[in-house]
């Protein structure tokens, strides 16, 4: 740990700095939270800095550079610092209690450190692919940032995450093999500490010890949770894509061996892959499995803008409007959606929800009111539901022009789940109805097993009886219950169309149950908080029962980690370093040989055409360009056919790559090379293993060797 400690520092100093940058808007937004929101500066400060970057890059005004990031930081921390209504009384800006706060940061940042040393390859799932975006636009000077995997093209993906990642690597002075592995960390303690800082603010009224508790309980719940699958530690364990019942194969519970069989059995990724063909990840197993990718990097901004509604929504009168902060949400809304596509709308969504409950002037005084439309209509404040949601939605627009303006959906629309045979195939407006077979239906039971504990922990927000005090929060927290309701039962209904013909609810169900765990983590460590500290005996038996249910099942989502950690980190046996490509040194050293000589020769701003080996997603195909951030003719198939809507555009460059490889020719190769304006050409094992008629006599006519090892030469087009 010790030889890792120096960079965890510099890691840490850098998010100072842009915390400090983001420390006087921050202090404003969130006036009457305690320590003034002290917690949420490091997310104030990087995202306002990346968004200007993204601007002054998009208009081709400044290259992205060290000098940039660090005048851009400066720039808002002083335009906050002048807008701040007592900036002459500076020295109250600061006390012991924004020591502590940090503290816990940076003691989060080096406790996940330490353990994502004992695994901290850059290999494997998504990490190419995100160390390339972040590679990308390290290299590059302007935006949008070049695609790795498809010279000439932009990247058609949501990256503005990534963009976040490349300005802390930049500022902070370290290399990304370093850096990406800190932004895990990074993120983990902003998710711990932010999910922290909302529980105690919702807890506000109850005593400091509780508050605490709950604020960390809150936290943990979070960052560090899982759900009920974890009963499957009791079974037999399961292999099969289809899991069976936990009741048809519980373990023998005769002796602890046998108990524990099962516990050696179970598979933690499972959790997120329970019911057939779907995925439902949480943070988790995300700090777990160490993807750095878009729905990862958008949980700050996701925690930043449930603590806007929270700023919005509670402890004030619904008479104080605060224009400005529905602005502030539309941008913030923004980035998320710059990030991670549908988080934008969702949370532009929940903010409908409860811009519409809190203009509804109407009291349901017995069950027949529930239908007087005309009073409901009556009742309702249209005039501020216009303009408040207006006001979010256009600074939205706004905030995703320099994105939009380039980008190109590759979503085909809204799809209907089990459409009828007779629209089979066909599409009216937004509206597809695939082929028949397109029909899945998520078990109830299984639902149960992912969603109970949060269903559990609602129902009790409603039944019990909290102080009157708490009536506002209440309220705001079952709106959410009921959105979160409405997004789990939306994939059974409908999906966003992609390229997956099994899979096709996966990202659909993935990205809107990933933000259902999130904000129902928070109401949970609400509710148990609150029913916990209520010592009221009108209502004792009930609390009693409560918490007599609820032990097993928060026993079952805490486990989580235990299995998970251990599994993926290898019992947490071997320290190997923060670094990320120890990996690559040791399994591909010519390449890796290759990519540090690209890093020594090739000058930040510029971004030559390279031409290497593509392969399919998830092989160890296209390294050069993934860690170099040069682009390469073509890369991974399928994330390409995703991005680029099509199979053809990837397929016919893959052709033309072996067209090179297998020239016989000097014009055959030349015609592709000229085509793609290729300055160099990477041959080493993978692109020998893949083009088994390589004539690397061709190459030699047409290029010349610059950096040469074992087996990997790279060759500079004449």
């Amino acid at each position: 740990m010790a030889q890792d400690l120096p960079s965890i520092l510099q890691w840490w100093v850098t998010w100072v700095v842009l915390g400090a940058a983001g420390w006087p808007i921050t202090r404003m937004i969130f006036a009457k939270w305690e320590n003034r929101g002290y917690l949420l500066t490091k997310i104030t400060g990087t995202a306002a800095v990346s968004y200007l970057l993204w601007w002054i890059g998009s208009l081709k005004v400044i290259p992205f550079s060290w000098m940039t990031i660090f005048g851009s930081a400066l720039f808002i921390g002083l335009a906050g610092w002048r807008l701040s209504p007592d900036r002459k009384s500076i020295k109250n800006w600061f006390d012991m209690r924004m020591l502590w706060e940090e503290g816990m940061f940076l003691i989060l940042l080096i406790f996940w450190s330490w353990i994502k040393a004992h695994e901290p390859h850059i290999n494997g799932l998504e990490k190419f692919m995100d160390y390339g975006f972040t590679r990308s636009i390290l290299q590059g000077s302007y935006f949008p940032a070049s695609d790795m995997w498809f010279s000439g093209g932009s990247i058609n993906y949501y990256y503005f995450g990534h963009l976040m990642m490349a300005v802390v690597t930049k500022l902070s002075g370290l290399n990304l093999a370093t850096g990406f592995n800190l932004m895990l960390c990074a993120l983990f303690s902003l998710t711990f500490s932010v999910s922290f800082a909302i529980g105690r603010q919702l807890l506000g009224k109850l005593s400091k010890g509780l508050k605490t508790g709950g604020a960390l309980l809150t936290a943990f719940l979070v960052t560090l949770s899982g759900n009920m699958q974890t009963i499957y530690v009791f079974t037999k364990g399961y292999w099969s894509d289809i899991p069976p019942a936990f009741w048809t194969i519980w373990s023998d519970f005769s002796s602890f061996e046998k108990i524990r069989e099962g516990w050696m059995a179970y598979w933690y990724p499972n959790a997120t892959r329970f019911i057939p063909y779907t995925i439902h990840e949480f943070p988790a197993y995300s700090f777990v499995v160490s993807d750095i990718h878009g729905h990862v990097l958008s949980i700050p901004l996701v925690l930043f803008a449930l603590a806007l509604l929270i700023n919005m929504y509670l402890h004030r009168d619904k008479e104080e409007q605060r224009w400005w902060e529905y602005a502030l949400y539309g941008m913030v809304a923004g980035m998320a959606f710059m990030t991670n596509a549908l988080d934008g709308p969702i949370y532009l969504g929940l903010l409908a929800l409860l811009v519409i409950l809190n203009n509804v002037q109407y009291s349901m005084s017995n069950f027949q009111s529930i239908f007087d439309f005309k009073k409901i209509i009556k009742s309702i404040n249209f005039q501020k539901i216009i303009i408040s949601l207006g006001i979010a939605l256009g600074v939205f627009v706004v905030t995703i022009l320099p994105f939009v303006i380039s980008f190109k959906p590759f979503v085909s629309g809204v799809a209907v789940n089990c459409p009828p045979a007779s629209m089979a195939n066909s599409k009216i407006g937004p509206l597809v109805f695939e082929g028949v077979e397109k029909c899945q239906k998520s078990p109830l039971w299984m639902m149960a097993v992912l969603w109970g504990f949060f269903t559990y922990c609602a129902a009790a927000l409603w039944i019990y009886k909290i102080k009157s005090s708490e009536s506002q929060t209440r309220k705001l927290l079952l709106a959410w219950a009921i959105f979160c309701l409405a997004l789990i039962i939306f994939p059974e209904f409908f999906y966003f169309a992609d390229i997956y013909p099994q899979h096709f609810r996966s990202n659909t169900m993935f990205k809107l149950g990933y933000q259902v765990f999130i904000m129902m983590s928070i109401l949970s460590g609400y509710t148990i908080t609150q029913i916990w500290g209520n010592r009221e005996r009108k209502q004792a038996w009930l609390r009693r029962g409560f918490l007599l249910l609820l032990a097993p099942m928060l026993f079952l989502v805490s486990i989580y980690p235990n299995f998970a950690v251990k599994s993926y980190f290898e019992g947490l046996k071997t320290y190997r370093g923060i670094y990320g490509l120890t990996w690559m040194k040791e399994r591909y050293p010519d390449y890796f040989g290759a990519v540090m000589w690209i890093e020594e020769n090739i000058r930040e701003g510029s971004q030559p055409v390279i031409l290497e080996a593509n392969g399919d997603s998830y092989t160890d195909y296209n390294m050069v360009s993934a860690f170099s951030g040069l682009p390469s003719v073509a890369g991974w198939v399928v994330h390409e056919w995703l991005w680029r809507g099509s199979y053809e555009p990837i397929a016919k460059r893959g052709e033309e790559v072996r067209q090179v490889y297998e020239a016989a020719n000097e014009y055959e190769a030349r015609t592709v090379l000229n085509k793609y304006d290729v300055k160099f050409v990477v041959l080493g094992s993978q692109e020998r293993e893949k083009y088994l008629q390589l004539n690397e006599e061709v190459i030699k006519q047409v290029a010349t060797p610059v950096f040469t090892s074992e087996t990997v030469t790279i060759y500079k087009v004449n």
